[in-house]
């Protein structure tokens, strides 16, 4: 398969190429970027012969390129999907789906109208920690799953387009899409209403918030709860848990450690869930690894060449999507936020 990249800046050069080109049956034949030095930084990952350009609309002409993956800031994700399926390619979009539920709507009728692969980049999905964890879930070992929780308290966004609300669509869309997303997998239930608050306390140089407190109800009496600070620069420890009617499991991000209790013996198992050395895992701003980017283009590329649904297709991003922007409504309007309200 011939892959492009849309948006070779530092996260598509660091978590996309250089994992892209490390993949069997795959050449990545262009990329894009408005700065001339990340096509300069491309071309050392993936060679001389990587055809760059300054405009992705470009790259797009280009009838030998199979699928792109895009990589733009959030506000151009729309318009990009929207010309990749036109132009007949297969979709690996970078989250979150849309700025909006209507912008997701838009993404997910043109993928299925050009019978195209259509894939958000919730990559946290192929950790082997959260499968671990999902499993266990699934297999009965915690009961009749009750609360799950997210506590990630760390240091700043990199500086730029993230700082922007404009741009970014919001904290808890830009930052949090990822646990969501994973609250929605593992809760297996539709969400039904939200409640926030949250500031910018510390950061003040900035447009988005750089704290918050989430809660979400689902149906069947299920709740989760996140917690986000973005001006603890030490421990950058992301801990997520779920407890159920017969056990609990806790998990470490980054010492990638998963305890499961029992509650009927007092049992603790103590788990290492690493990674596969090939995963090219990068580090963020706050020095923290992330992890689960080559197997989600595994995925990818085994859904394109197989016309397979993917794992984290666009109607679950889109759900998404709609539990982060409720959650920032709920912190304008000081309420819940109906799911419904916004999914119309």
């Amino acid at each position: 398969m011939n892959v492009a990249l849309l948006g070779a800046g530092w996260f598509g050069r660091e978590a996309h190429l250089r994992n892209l080109v490390a993949l069997d049956g795959v050449d990545v034949i262009a990329a894009s970027s408005r700065s001339e030095a990340s096509l300069d930084a491309a071309k050392v990952i993936v060679g001389d012969q990587l055809q760059t350009f300054t405009d992705w609309k470009e790259v797009l002409k280009i009838e030998s390129v199979d699928a792109v993956v895009i990589a733009l800031t959030n506000n151009f994700h729309h318009e990009a999907a929207l010309a990749a399926y036109a132009a007949g390619k297969h979709v690996m979009l970078e989250k979150p789906l849309g700025l909006s539920i209507a912008e997701c709507d838009d993404i997910i009728a043109a993928s299925e109208a050009a019978g195209k692969v259509l894939q958000i980049g919730h990559e946290m999905r192929f950790q082997r920690l959260y499968s671990k964890m999902k499993g266990m879930i699934d297999g009965g070992e915690i009961g009749n799953l009750q609360l799950m929780w997210c506590r990630e308290f760390r240091g700043p966004m990199r500086p730029g387009w993230r700082s922007s609300e404009a741009l970014t669509g919001g904290t808890i869309l830009e930052k949090n899409c990822h646990h969501i997303d994973l609250f929605n997998w593992m809760i297996d239930r539709k969400p039904l209403r939200v409640a926030a608050t949250g500031g910018t306390n510390v950061l003040t140089d900035r447009e988005i918030l750089d704290n918050a407190q989430v809660l979400i109800e689902y149906e069947g009496g299920r709740r989760a709860t996140l917690e986000l600070c973005l001006f603890a620069p030490f421990g950058g420890e992301c801990e997520i848990g779920v407890a159920g009617d017969l056990g609990r499991i806790d998990t470490k991000n980054q010492a990638l450690e998963l305890v499961h209790h029992r509650f009927d013996l007092p049992d603790k198992n103590e788990m290492q869930i690493a990674d596969l050395k090939e995963d090219a895992g990068f580090v963020d701003s706050s020095g923290r690894v992330d992890r689960g980017i080559r197997p989600e283009l595994e995925h990818w590329i085994d859904c394109c060449r197989e016309n397979k649904r993917p794992l984290t297709d666009g109607h679950s991003a889109k759900m998404s999507v709609a539990v982060c922007l409720a959650a920032q409504e709920s912190i304008k309007r000081g309420e819940f936020v109906m799911i419904d309200e916004l999914l119309g």
